[in-house]
This record gives structure tokens, sequence and C-alpha cells, in this order.
């Protein structure tokens, strides 16, 4: 997989997109031993720079001639989402390893060409969808074991990011695919695949206070998952107040809240019990990666790119929902049989 570290030494490490996100996967990686930061690129010179002069080594604002100058083990690709190119597929051609954040694309058929690049070449890969690291995540699946979930509700109502490519759905894909995709990915790691999602969106508050906006104010997604499970997931973007993140979940006997990354809350009769959040999941997530870049095991990665894949399968569905009023089936990886078997023979 990808340049396994020969005696667990030293793993390289690039980084496209040095904003937001990319800081806060850095913030864990300086603190990881045997990590080595090797090059920095961004498109916004300013910042390439100072990302290079913080960590100390080479800035770009060209990917390409980053790849080519220099030699990595592992690659961060921290983009919004229009902005994916051929950095995955260029870095898997040069057996990198690639931890992409979410979401990983803004098509299948972009998500697809860097499936068969990371099989291919046999790469390890992450995508950024920390929230399966909570230590609450492993005690509520703990929770659910064996018990009859009767519904779910799914919440990411909040502000509105004021970005210039968020407000754009070409750019950003919208709210389902670039923030409550967190939502819809935790519901497939609890419940598992979803077969067909029926969507309706709403507008009229923020395209008339934000210029060029064309994503929705809110939206209520309906999934119907392969078990049988019917969840609803509602996404606002139009809050100055307060909001709310996280799944309600309705089990026989017992209910659940969890607060996106904060606590889960037991309800049964006569009983409430709260566990709130001990662990860091961001660290948890970038220790699992740089471990199986050393090491070529990959087993531990909770959200590799293929996964993350499915969850984007299933935001794209809700915009073609939303889009044509009707419900969308979700046919998970119509990536070619042959390909597929070709690969897995190799």
């Amino acid at each position: 997989m990808g340049f396994v570290i020969e005696g667990g030494g030293m793993v390289k490490v690039g980084f496209i997109g040095t904003g937001g996100i990319a800081q806060y996967h850095l913030s864990k990686l300086v603190n990881i031993k045997d990590v080595k930061l090797v090059a920095m690129c961004d498109v916004n010179e300013e910042r390439a720079k100072k990302a290079g002069e913080d960590y100390k080594c080479p800035y770009y604002t060209d990917y390409k001639e980053m790849f080519k100058k220099e030699k990595m083990d592992a690659c961060y690709i921290c983009l919004p989402p229009f902005a994916h190119e051929e950095q995955e597929t260029i870095a898997c051609e040069k057996g990198i390893n690639i931890f992409v954040e979410k979401p990983i694309a803004l098509s299948m058929e972009k998500a697809k060409e860097v499936i068969e690049a990371i099989k291919k070449n046999k790469i390890v890969s992450a995508a950024g969808y920390q929230d399966r690291y909570l230590d609450i995540i492993d005690r509520l699946k703990q929770l659910l074991k064996g018990k009859k979930v009767g519904i779910v509700l799914g919440y990411w109502m909040g502000g509105f990011p004021m970005v210039y490519w968020w407000r754009e759905k070409k750019l950003s894909g919208g709210q389902a695919v670039e923030q409550t995709t967190h939502i819809f990915d935790m519901m497939r790691n609890l419940f598992g695949e979803v077969e067909e999602v029926y969507a309706q969106g709403t507008s009229g508050i923020m395209n008339v206070k934000v210029e060029k906006c064309d994503i929705e104010d809110a939206s209520a997604v309906t999934l119907k998952f392969k078990s049988g499970l019917v969840a609803t997931i509602f996404s606002a973007d139009f809050l100055d107040y307060p909001g709310k993140a996280g799944l309600d979940i309705f089990c026989e006997g017992f209910s659940i809240e969890y607060q996106e990354r904060k606590s889960i809350k037991i309800i049964e009769p006569g009983r409430h019990e709260f566990i709130a959040v001990a662990n860091d999941p961001g660290m948890v997530e970038n220790e699992i990666f740089i471990e199986a870049v050393k090491t070529g095991d990959a087993s531990k990665i909770r959200s590799p790119y293929e996964d993350a894949a499915k969850s984007l399968e299933v935001t794209l569905a809700a915009n073609e929902s939303m889009k044509t009023g009707k419900p969308v089936k979700v046919p998970y990886f119509n990536i070619k049989e042959a390909f597929c078997k070709d690969i897995l023979d190799k």
C-alpha cells in the first residue's frame, strides 16, 4: 500500500490547502511522533508562505510542481469542494498515501476516478469524518447492539458560513453535501446503507441577504435504509442564534440524544444518563492514519476514501431529489465489476 515506511521511520507529509481545516490537522500532526512536514501548497501565496514558514518547509502555489519536486509518504488534501482536480490521482500514481477532507468531491464520477487510482496503486486512504473516532460513538454502538430502532432524526441547524464559495451550489454542493454530510455519514456509520432518498428544500431568506446565494435555507431529507429503518435529516443555514447538530434515536424502551462532538444522553423511563466526550477524535484520526502509512495496515481507519464516497453519494442523491421533487435510488458504486475484479485478483 503506497510506500510503506521501512523500519517504521519518519513519515514525510505534505499539504495541499493550508486553510482552517488544514491547520486543525497540522495542530495534531506536530504532536505525533515520527511525522515530518515537508511541503505546503495553497493557491493563496501569502497563506502558503506563512504555512511554510510556520512549519519550516518549502511552500508552493502549484500542487503539480510540489509533486514533482518533493518526496512524500502522505499528502493531506484540504480543499474547498470545487477545487478537487488531479491532486488525489497524481498522489496515488506516485505511491503517496492520501488523507482527503470532506466532502471528497462534487460528483461520483470524480470520486470513482480516485477510488480506481487508490485500488490500482494500493494506496492507504482516509477521509475527514473525525466524528467516527469519538469515544461516545463506540459507546453508542454498544447501546444500539441488538436493539430495535424505530426512527431516527438528524440535525445540522446553524448559521451561514461567510466564505464566497459556500453560497453557490456549483462550488460547495450545498449544505447537505458540504456541512450536514457529517450527519449523513454518522447515520450510515450507525445504521448501515441507504437505498432511497426523498428530499425537499426551501429558500427565501439567505438568498435575499447574501449575494449570489443559490443554496437552500433549509431542507428535510428522508432516508430509507436497506434494513427497513426510516430516518429524516434536517438542515438549516439561516440561524443567527444557537442551533442544533446531532441525532435523536428512538428505540424500543429508550431513546438516545447525540449532541454532535459533545455528548450522548440515554433516556429511559425514570432514568437519564449523560456521557460526555472524553477523547480528542482529531488526534485519534490522525494517529491512526499515520500509523497506517507507516505499516501499510489500514484496518483501523474508520473512514477510508471508498466509504466516504458512499456518504457523498447519499448527499448527492438528496440534492437530486430536491431538484426533481422525486425519490432517488442510491446505487452504490457503479464502478465496472470487471475493473474491481481485476484489482482484487492482483
